[in-house]
């Protein structure tokens, strides 16, 4: 049972929104560069540096570049798996 002492948060906003799952979502022309720089065998590292360089409030983390490396591979591969 939860009860509702008062209606207002009990801590601070937070300063950075880092981390925050709404603001870690890559928009679709981020999608399309980090396919086109997979493609072109581009690292991951470099990957990020050129979000940054194109967003400079961009909030991307080299977690979700990994991501999305991996959804493109896994929809060029279709059903198989990568052993085959």
């Amino acid at each position: 049972m939860v009860k509702l002492m008062c209606g207002s948060h009990n801590h601070e906003l937070a300063n950075s929104l880092v981390g925050h799952s709404y603001v870690d979502q890559l928009t679709k022309d981020e999608k399309i560069i980090i396919t086109d720089k997979t493609k072109s065998m581009v690292k991951s590292r470099n990957i990020l540096l050129t979000l940054k360089e194109n967003n400079v409030n961009s909030y991307t983390t080299i977690k979700q570049i990994y991501n999305a490396r991996s959804a493109y591979r896994s929809c060029i591969r279709g059903s198989d798996t990568e052993m085959q």
